[in-house]
């Protein structure tokens, strides 16, 4: 590839203006930490929005390697920015479902009594899909017994997002957790032989996830899924550039220069088709 003007938007930016949309788990922060400083290299670039009106960006995927590089005081990272409102840029946004195993129904049942604000109320799938379809519930949740929707308490209009993270907050740590996008108990069933539950979350616009950055608030971990038709991968760029004592500007030289290797080297591909990776 030989025209630098298709490729992905790479840049150096500072590690403090990264915000991330969604919780981070501290146990995955550390152990990523351990293993950037173990292997020496930023393998994948970590995918950003501009927040309006600020300098700041929001981080749309690699919450835990921000905040592993925050947590190490790395005052760089390599960043892959893309545009919300850009329609040439192809971002789409989908919803993760959770599938919920590995702890009973009653330790299920019981964990959601200690969720604060939630009202749980019977419904048809058919009906609990309808009143999301329609923002009129929160979420909603499906065991073995049946469905029921969420609703929220405090008054807020769903996606009442600090609700959803309290939802996931009531598991998370006490189950595994596997993603699902479909919402149906009899096909996710036999892949997950002691499934407790499966919560099935609102589609999240754009919007809601700037309006989390700007106010501080939180999306529960994984549950968006960013869709970016021209993701880089295996940059493989040297931690000790990012900890160095050079300037940002000095730094954003040397990621043009190594860019500009690379594809002198014709060492960038781009691969059109959808893939299956089976090494995550």
């Amino acid at each position: 590839m030989r025209d630098s003007s298709f490729l992905p938007n790479l840049q150096i930016q500072p590690s403090a203006l990264m915000v991330p949309h969604e919780d981070v788990d501290p146990r995955r922060v550390e152990k990523l930490s351990t293993r950037l400083l173990e292997e020496g290299i930023l393998k994948n670039p970590v995918l950003v929005a501009p927040i309006p009106d600020s300098e700041r960006f929001v981080v749309l995927d690699g919450a835990n390697r921000t905040s592993a590089f925050q947590l190490l005081g790395i005052p760089h990272i390599v960043v892959q920015v893309v545009r919300y409102d850009d329609p040439q840029a192809g971002v789409v946004l989908d919803t993760w479902y959770h599938v919920v195993a590995g702890m009973s129904l009653e330790e299920f049942e019981t964990a959601l009594t200690q969720v604060a604000n939630m009202r749980l109320e019977p419904a048809s799938l058919v009906e609990a899909r309808q009143a999301l379809e329609d923002k009129e519930t929160a979420a909603y949740i499906i065991c073995e017994g049946g469905v029921r929707k969420v609703y929220s308490l405090s008054g807020r209009h769903p996606p009442d997002l600090k609700l959803l993270v309290d939802l996931v907050g009531a598991y998370r740590g006490r189950a595994e957790i596997f993603r699902a996008s479909n919402d149906i108990w009899e096909i996710q069933k036999p892949y997950y032989p002691h499934i407790a539950a499966l919560v099935v979350f609102p589609r999240l616009r754009p919007e809601d996830i700037i309006y989390a950055a700007q106010n501080g608030e939180k999306v529960p971990s994984g549950i968006t899924r960013h869709i970016i038709p021209a993701r880089a991968l295996n940059i493989n760029i040297p931690i000790g550039i990012l900890m160095s004592e050079w300037t940002l500007e000095r730094k954003r030289e040397w990621l043009g220069e190594w860019l500009m290797g690379r594809m002198g080297a014709n060492a960038i591909r781009y691969y059109a088709e959808s893939t299956f990776s089976f090494n995550e």
